[in-house]
């Protein structure tokens, strides 16, 4: 690297002088692009969720029939003839876990005898 010559060095001095001004235009584009984008973003954000609910509130499962839905809990705490008991403890299993999916769920739940007359405790664990 060669110093730079008395030729170049005013026209050094004029790019050191004149940029800052220069760049202010772009930076203020840029500050307001960024306050549009972030608006942009919180708007879209906001839409999504309202998207978001209004598809669970259209799922299909909330239209099944209480009595439908508590038959269908039974079979989920039914054990198959191949698989072991299920620990009656377990919150991973039914129907804990299914009380714990939705306010309706747990209500039916609790209010389902038939989903508690069979428990298994296994004392080895």
């Amino acid at each position: 690297n060669h110093p730079p010559l008395d030729v170049e060095l005013s026209a050094f001095h004029e790019v050191v002088e004149t940029t800052p001004a220069a760049l202010e235009a772009p930076d203020l584009k840029i500050a307001q692009a960024r306050e549009l984008l972030e608006n942009l973003l919180s708007a879209r954000q906001h839409a999504q969720s309202h998207f978001e609910d209004a598809k669970a509130l259209l799922h299909p499962i909330r239209s099944i029939p209480t009595e439908l839905l508590a038959q269908i809990f039974r079979h989920c705490v039914v054990k198959s003839p191949n698989d072991e008991d299920p620990d009656a403890l377990d919150p991973r299993a039914a129907p804990w876990l299914l009380s714990g999916v939705c306010r309706r769920w747990r209500y039916l739940t609790i209010n389902s005898p038939q989903l508690w007359t069979q428990l298994s405790l296994d004392f080895d664990k």
